[in-house]
This record gives C-alpha cells, structure tokens and sequence, in this order.
C-alpha cells in the first residue's frame, strides 16, 4: 500500500460480508447470518480501532478540517455504527424465538436499510476527506509506518 485511499478496498470487502450476512437473513437461515454479522463486527470493529488509534490522530494534528471533514464526526459516526451492531445481535437473537420469522427478518432488514446509508455517508466522507487529507499531510515513510501497525489491512480476497 502506498497511500491511504488504498485502504478503501477495504470498505467494499466489509460491504461483501454484510451482504453475506443480509442474504443469509433473506434464507432464513439464522446460524449463517449470525455467522457473518459475528464476522463483520469484528472486521469492522478492527478497522475503526484502526482508524481511531492510528489514522485520526494525525489527521487531527497535522489537517486543518475542511467543513464537513472534522475528525469528531468521524468518531461520532463511527460510535453510530457500533450502536447499530449492538441492535443487529440483539434482533439475531430474538428471531430465533420469533413466532413469525418473516415478519421479524423484514423488521431487522428494515433496520439494517438505516445502517446501510449511515454507511454510505461515511464512506464518502472517508474518500473525500480522511484518506486524501491523511495522504497529503503524511510522508510514504508515514504511510508505511502506520500501514504495518494495521489489525485489518486489505486482502482483496474474494469473501464467500
């Protein structure tokens, strides 16, 4: 990796376990869907630690935050989104003493239609202003530095 917006693959593999998870949800098949939201949260949880405990320090200190682009927000809409896992596991569980399954998977996929624009948002704050901002400020050797201290890089594997 050599610039920060190579990081944004990381974001579509994470949208590819989501899926994984909403399509399981659409079969009802519950174990599989817990599967993959268990393994979301924790690639996602990663990528936020990540970015809270190695990227969002520097750009605090070395960018001057266009609007829109305050690290704060960053942090904030990442606390929405752990606030929104919390109420994935908590629905998962109560589908499985549903009386109407259907009934209750439509409700948690409604939910999760909130958590997908949340997401949406984000990710184009993160393109337009973390990661170039972070490129710009930093030096390769920067760049590297913090790339090798990363929990979840990228694998552009295939997530099935």
């Amino acid at each position: 990796m050599n610039s920060f917006k190579d990081l944004l693959v990381l974001h579509q593999e994470l949208d590819e376990m989501f899926f994984e998870h909403q399509r399981a949800l659409l079969q009802m098949d519950l174990g599989r869907a817990s599967t993959w939201l268990e393994r979301y949260e924790t690639e996602l949880l990663e990528h936020i630690r990540d970015e809270e405990e190695l990227m969002i320090p520097i750009y605090r200190e070395l960018v001057e935050a266009p609007v829109g682009g305050a690290a704060e927000i960053f942090v904030g809409e990442h606390e929405k989104l752990r606030q929104f896992l919390v109420l994935f596991r908590e629905g998962l569980t109560r589908l499985a003493a549903a009386e109407d399954l259907e009934r209750g998977v439509l409700f948690l996929l409604d939910s999760q239609h909130l958590f997908k624009r949340l997401l949406v948002h984000h990710d184009a704050r993160e393109r337009k202003y973390l990661y170039p901002l972070l490129d710009q400020v930093t030096t390769e050797t920067d760049r590297a530095t913090v790339f090798q201290k990363l929990r979840r890089a990228a694998t552009s594997e295939v997530v099935t």
